[in-house]
């Protein structure tokens, strides 16, 4: 995983949509939304760990 796709897989935990994703990181939504299915387990563990750190409910 390249650290884009981590930084992305991170703000898809956070909850961001694809369109913010895509404006912040200078890719298009399709892009992000291919991410969000490549690494869909990577993004539930992600979430986890920022559920259980108190980042998010």
């Amino acid at each position: 995983m390249t650290q884009q796709e981590f930084e992305i897989v991170k703000a898809l935990a956070y909850g961001e949509t694809n369109d913010q994703i895509a404006a912040a990181e200078g890719i298009t939504a399709d892009e992000v939304q291919k991410i969000r299915t490549d690494h869909a387990a990577d993004i539930e563990s992600a979430k986890t760990d920022l559920q259980k750190a108190g980042y998010i409910k």
